[in-house]
């Protein structure tokens, strides 16, 4: 797979959970050895699954693999709960087999190895289930539901996590627009929305607060030129229909080196759905929801996908991060699978499990073959767990998150390896380095300037016989200065105000939601 760091990432967050850091933030083996905090920036949620296993002592491997397994069924599940209670148990599991079975989720998990994308996919379903409880029945538990898949996309992946509640903010200030402008404003319904918003940003605080603020300390805005400038990542309507499998990359035009279909069933499928509906004028307001759902999420998600929406892009803040207009291809699945399910409600009982069958073969014998791997090679779980494959070839994959002043190794033999070197008029014993805390006694000869090969970012904390030292920047790496003789050096990662200001928000509002739904049961 493109991403192919995935293994790596459960052992690095296995590690740190083993350690007691949590929320996780920093690791120390990947950026060469130099440590950075890529779970500051990146969608933590699928790998603290993953890494949780790994921490319990489950091969890195099989960690991972579990970790991709309850991505792709989770989805599913999601999708069954949300449609089944309004379509039945045929519709819910047909939507729950198109969501799994679409062509751009074969290429977000064996292509693209895109796993907080995929897992975003298992939250998007309860966000809407909120907001239908909300408008349908009003349940008290309806921004509850909600805000926790808010808060699970935003920590599952970033940047789908911003485009997911930028549009969320967008909806809610257009329906309330409108419907102050005929005078039927649902305070209710109004409250239930905004609680929804407080629910999944404050629960995620913790994550996405310190992502915002503290990006400018790594080499994150150097990822949208170049290669990702989204200019040149448009997609063709042409692709959606048909374009030829692959396992390669996204270039500028109509031919890319991966399909950007969206299954020929699945659009068949949805456009019989709407047809349906609007020839029978379907009134049961659940399905006229589901259906309104889909059509919102396909239409929407594609405008931005395709390039009629280019000046826009210029336009939204922070837009340019999302670098491929594809990844909006996430919510035009989740479209065509609501909307997919949905049109075995409008068929009489006696032919619906019949084409529910019919279907659900066609579903399978087309698309599941589009689920395998590009070639399967052998590798021991060990191998993933080198220094080797850790402080090199994974961080030359990924190393975004490192400061750009950091000069990246060219081989491995230019990979960090102490935290502190020897030299020699200094002798460095280590007492204990682990990714949050370090401990060593130097014994210098005379005073000594030391450049620590661990990358600055703020929360770190350097102290010399206990005195905190405000070291000089080199390069992205801090240097001290210890006396001559015997001395104690101490680094520490600790919270920055951001980060513990964000902590506190994401515990208040757990602590809150405790109280408010925990008293009492959820029926």
């Amino acid at each position: 797979m493109h991403d192919d760091t995935q293994v790596s990432r459960v052992i690095v967050m296995g590690k740190a959970l083993r350690l007691g850091q949590f929320p996780v933030r920093w690791v120390s083996d990947l950026g060469y050895g130099y440590g950075y905090p890529i779970f500051n920036f990146y969608g933590p949620l699928p790998y603290y699954i993953g890494g949780i296993f790994y921490a319990a002592g489950v091969d890195a491997l099989i960690a991972t693999k579990i970790m991709f397994i309850l991505g792709i069924v989770l989805a599913g599940v999601g999708m069954y709960v949300l449609t089944q209670e309004i379509v039945g148990i045929s519709g819910g599991i047909l939507a729950a087999l198109l969501y799994i079975y679409a062509p751009y989720h074969a290429v977000e998990i064996y292509v693209r190895g895109a796993v907080g994308e995929f897992w975003v996919l298992v939250f998007l379903p309860l966000i809407i289930l909120g907001l239908w409880h909300s408008f349908i029945d009003k349940k008290r538990y309806a921004p509850l539901i909600g805000g926790l898949g808010l808060a699970g996309v935003i920590v599952s992946h970033t940047i789908l996590g911003y485009i997911t509640t930028f549009f969320l903010i967008s909806f809610f200030i257009l329906y309330w627009s409108i419907a102050i402008l005929r005078r039927k404003l649902d305070r209710s319904l109004l409250f239930s929305h905004i609680f929804l918003l407080i629910i999944g940003l404050g629960v995620s605080a913790s994550f996405w607060l310190p992502a915002f603020f503290e990006m400018q300390f790594t080499n994150v805005a150097a990822q949208i030129g170049g290669a990702a400038n989204f200019h040149d990542h448009f997609i063709c309507i042409s692709q959606l229909w048909d374009s030829p499998w692959g396992y390669g990359g996204s270039s500028p035009g109509c031919i890319d080196g991966f399909s950007l279909k969206l299954g020929k069933i699945h659009i068949l499928l949805a456009l019989a759905s709407v047809s349906v509906f609007f020839l029978k004028g379907i009134r049961i307001r659940s399905v006229r929801f589901l259906i309104t759902t889909g059509i919102s999420s396909v239409l929407f998600s594609l405008f931005f996908a395709l390039p009629v929406s280019e000046s826009i892009w210029s336009i939204i803040p922070f837009f340019a991060y999302v670098q491929y207009p594809w990844r909006f291809l996430t919510f035009t699945l989740f479209g065509l699978s609501l909307m997919g399910g949905t049109l075995l409600f409008f068929l009489p009982k006696v032919f619906r499990w019949f084409l529910f069958f019919v279907i659900t073969l066609g579903i399978i014998y087309f698309n599941g073959k589009l689920f395998t791997p590009q070639y399967i090679y052998q590798r021991s779980a060990q191998a993933f767990e080198s220094e080797e494959d850790l402080r090199f070839r994974v961080s030359k994959i990924s190393d975004e998150y490192l400061p750009p002043q950091i000069t990246r190794p060219e081989s491995v033999k230019d990979i960090v390896g102490d935290t502190l070197p020897q030299t020699p008029n200094v002798v460095i014993d280590t007492d204990i380095d682990t990714d949050t805390y370090s401990k060593f006694i130097v014994t210098a000869q005379n005073d000594q300037s030391l450049l620590v090969r661990r990358a600055y970012f703020p929360g770190w904390e350097y102290w010399v016989n206990g005195k905190k030292m405000i070291p000089m920047i080199e390069h992205g790496l801090p240097r001290i200065t210890v006396p001559m003789g015997r001395s104690v050096v101490e680094f520490w990662f600790r919270n920055t105000s951001i980060r513990t200001f964000a902590n506190a928000i994401s515990i208040i509002t757990v602590v809150v939601l405790f109280f408010i739904y925990g008293k009492k049961t959820i029926v």
